[in-house]
């Protein structure tokens, strides 16, 4: 099962925003402030409320807002925020009411989003009593996205790797030279030498790949589920990046839909060299046309085709600084 578009009324920057979205790979880019980590969160959110038992505020806690809810609303006047990421089917119910503001989802009918999302924040580092302290304390500074993350990746490995797993495993160890180890609430990276490299001392692009190596491993990323992952490029060496759109590629032709975002040319560019004829990937270029009018989205199959690019736009810049100093020269 996989989300066909997503909307949302009256939500942060989005003022009445929908777009349809590929089955497989979606990448959001966007300048600062075009609500690429709200829309991320958003979908998140909806994700996990299609699977709660009792709807327990599951956005609020995506947002840390749970004293400043009405903080969520593009415009207060109107009180009411709505999430949908469907747009066949729909079964519209009321999530959370007070005497602030509504929250409304749209999901289809009896159908569970079982969803993964990657923060740009490495928390594994902080695994060793993260969730005791997270359970004890009612005012934890971490969003659930931050928590949730810790809660999967230390979860159970799983006897033998899952088959979609098989061809994007060994590229993972070959990158960070191992394997991920999970001892005493702390979590390692054990290199084919046997040394053992704990994460808050592990470089952060290797933790960031040894996280993608444990999700598979404790079978949260699957068939039919979702990962959600804001600016998987952060913090990696540039020479990995053609390696994890590899891997992304290879989760999504078996059967993981997945949504990105990046400010990285290099790294949304590969997908357009990587991908097969049968792969389908899209690109949705978030933007303002005017304030008041809510962000605006402009989708296309290609990265060089979208006409509102600011990451080329800054690469082309780059380049013709580079040229005007050769030709100076």
């Amino acid at each position: 099962m996989s989300i066909e578009s997503i909307g949302l009324k009256n939500f942060t920057v989005f003022k009445n925003f929908r777009i349809d979205v590929s089955s497989s790979i979606n990448i959001f880019i966007g300048e600062n402030g075009t609500g690429k980590t709200h829309l991320l969160k958003a979908i998140y959110a909806a994700c996990e409320l299609s699977r709660a038992e009792s709807q327990n505020d599951e956005l609020l806690k995506c947002f840390k807002e749970k004293q400043q809810e009405a903080n969520l609303l593009r415009n207060k006047n109107i009180g009411q925020l709505t999430i949908s990421i469907t747009s066949k089917n729909v079964t519209r119910k009321q999530i959370r009411g007070s005497e602030l503001v509504e929250y409304f989802l749209e999901i289809p009918d009896g159908k569970k989003f079982p969803a993964v999302y990657i923060p740009v924040k490495d928390m594994l580092t902080h695994s060793a009593g993260f969730l005791a302290m997270a359970n004890k304390y009612r005012d934890f500074p971490f969003d659930k996205t931050l928590t949730d993350i810790v809660i999967k990746a230390s979860q159970w490995k799983v006897k033998q790797p899952p088959k979609l797993a098989l061809a994007i495993l060994p590229i993972l160890e070959e990158m960070m030279d191992g394997i991920v180890v999970f001892e005493n609430e702390e979590f390692y990276i054990k290199k084919n030498n046997g040394q053992m490299i704990l994460f808050e001392l592990e470089a952060e692009g290797l933790k960031k790949i040894g996280l993608l190596w444990q999700l598979l491993m404790t079978d949260n990323l699957n068939e039919d589920s979702i990962l959600i992952w804001d600016e998987p490029e952060a913090n990696l060496n540039p020479k990995f990046l053609p390696k994890i759109v590899e891997c992304l590629l290879e989760l999504s032709r078996h059967g993981v839909q997945i949504f990105l975002s990046t400010h990285n040319y290099i790294f949304a560019k590969y997908f357009d060299v990587a991908k097969r004829d049968n792969d389908s990937v899209l690109f949705h270029s978030l933007y303002f046309e005017e304030k008041t009018s809510g962000v605006k989205c402009e989708t296309q199959p290609y990265f060089e085709n979208l006409k509102h690019n600011d990451i080329s736009a800054a690469f082309n810049h780059l380049l013709e600084r580079v040229y005007q100093i050769q030709i100076g020269d």
